[in-house]
């Protein structure tokens, strides 16, 4: 994938390999971390772990990795068939409409993939029409004057609305883009991931205008919410050095196309020619955009993501660095990401603070489990945010701070806190509609995703609804943060 190496540092966790007495093992007797058979680590991690024991948090997070891995299948074709029945009383006009079609023989029928295809994601929030007021971008300093983009939409909000879109298929996608915004859509990237052998990385590019466009917006697709390999690799412990950049998580690396070598772990990303078939995500899109700026000379680059897709809008500018690609780096205008999980270590925070193209911001709503995770705890753990994080309470009032009030899912004293929120915010989601107009009324699988909320404290609040309400309802008292 690039030109040159990775450190040969590196630390894994098989969470495949391991077995019920290795989680007692874990717990109880607490072995040096790299003795056991399911950890892989190069001589230099072996070093610098040779005194670090097994803790009850690898402990957990591995069962956790064992029991996704369990359930992936099952959990996989609940999916497919919540999504699909989701669309067939959809496209019928509601329950009532598919139970009268159903009686006089006239049903429709969805097709997957299509332009009227939603995932599970565009069911929980279906709006798909751009809210133009006064952006409030203009706290996140994103409204640069020079860029020429249309006044009228809120930035932020169209951000938020990629990130969104993101999650949906190529058609459905290519008709948001063109027909509701107005905008020009470039390209779906479909691509490999060598660690999984399947295409699990997706995301879009689209400009503002067909020609001489001020701004290029990328969107990567975040953590399905049926999808268990994508939950897996959000709490995934394991990660690989970039050198003097720090260690970064291993599972976004082989989203993005680090290809495994089951000879050489310390192996590399290398420049390759692209597979068409199994075409690698760093590659694809750097080549994109590298075409893309010959065409829009002038243009800006902003990198989206929601969820797992903002953990590789921080990560793909991280390795056009690592590789120097000066052209597009300067070319980044920032990094906006929605719910974003912890991508690297406290090394790896302080380069990309450093490196001046860097306007890295990241929203984080109320108690959204996936900002609190990778956990950071010492010793074994040691993954950190980093940038500006602006958190929204759950009435979209936002405050500038280093980090979330409660950093760490894993601290069971914000529990009782985080159960009070879901109940909070599932009494808000029946109000929304009265509340502020017709755009935030909440459907039934909305709400029904809110009150799962009481079950996994923090799960409600990754929706991306929440995301786009706060796009459009953000307040704050800071005339400018």
């Amino acid at each position: 994938m690039v030109s040159k190496g990775f450190s040969d540092e590196y630390l894994i966790f098989h969470h495949e390999m391991i077995g019920f007495l290795d989680i007692l093992s874990l717990i109880f007797l607490r072995r040096k971390l790299t003795s056991y058979k399911f950890v892989e680590a190069s001589n230099a991690t072996s070093l610098k772990f040779n005194n670090v024991r097994a803790d009850w948090v690898s402990a957990l997070i591995l069962l956790l990795q064992k029991f996704l891995g369990f359930i992936k299948k099952p959990l996989k074709f609940t999916g497919i068939a919540v999504e699909y029945l989701l669309n067939l009383v959809s496209i019928n006009g509601g329950i009532w409409s598919l139970i009268k079609n159903l009686a006089t023989f006239s049903v429709k029928w969805p097709t997957p993939n299509s332009k009227e295809y939603r995932s599970f994601i565009g069911h929980i929030d279906g709006r798909t029409e751009l809210h133009r007021s006064v952006p409030v971008s203009i706290y996140f300093q994103l409204a640069d004057p020079e860029i020429g983009l249309n006044e009228d939409i809120n930035h932020t909000d169209l951000f938020a609305m990629a990130a969104k879109l993101a999650y949906e298929n190529e058609a459905y996608i290519r008709e948001v883009v063109t027909e509701s915004w107005k905008m020009n859509f470039v390209a779906y990237f479909d691509c490999w991931n060598e660690s999984l052998q399947a295409k699990t990385t997706q995301a879009f590019m689209f400009t503002d205008k067909l020609l001489n466009t001020p701004l290029i917006i990328i969107a990567f697709r975040g953590t399905q919410p049926f999808d268990a390999d994508d939950w897996s690799t959000d709490i995934d412990l394991s990660f690989l050095s970039l050198g003097k950049m720090g260690n970064v998580h291993a599972g976004f690396l082989h989203a993005l196309g680090f290809k495994s070598s089951p000879t050489k772990r310390s192996t590399e990303l290398e420049d390759q020619t692209q597979d068409l078939v199994r075409p690698l995500a760093y590659n694809t899109i750097r080549d994109s955009l590298k075409a893309q700026l010959l065409v829009h000379q002038n243009a800006k680059i902003i990198i989206t993501g929601h969820s797992l897709g903002g953990a590789l809008a921080v990560l793909f500018p991280a390795l056009l660095e690592y590789n120097q690609e000066t052209t597009l780096l300067n070319s980044m205008q920032a990094v906006f990401t929605f719910g974003q999980p912890r991508v690297g270590d406290e090394t790896f925070a302080k380069y990309m603070e450093s490196t001046a193209w860097l306007n890295y911001n990241r929203m984080v709503y109320r108690f959204d489990i996936v900002p609190r995770i990778p956990p950071d705890y010492s010793p074994i753990s040691l993954f950190k945010h980093f940038g500006n994080c602006y958190y929204y309470d759950g009435w979209y009032k936002f405050e500038k701070m280093e980090d979330v009030p409660n950093p760490n899912y894993l601290d069971l004293t914000f529990w009782p806190t985080m159960y009070a929120n879901a109940w909070g915010d599932l009494i808000k989601g029946t109000q929304m509609g009265k509340t502020h107009g017709e755009e935030y009324k909440e459907g039934f699988v909305s709400i029904m995703f809110r009150a799962f909320g009481l079950i996994i404290p923090g799960v409600a609040s990754h929706s991306p609804r929440d995301y786009v309400n706060a796009a459009r309802l953000g307040q704050t008292s800071y005339n400018k943060l």
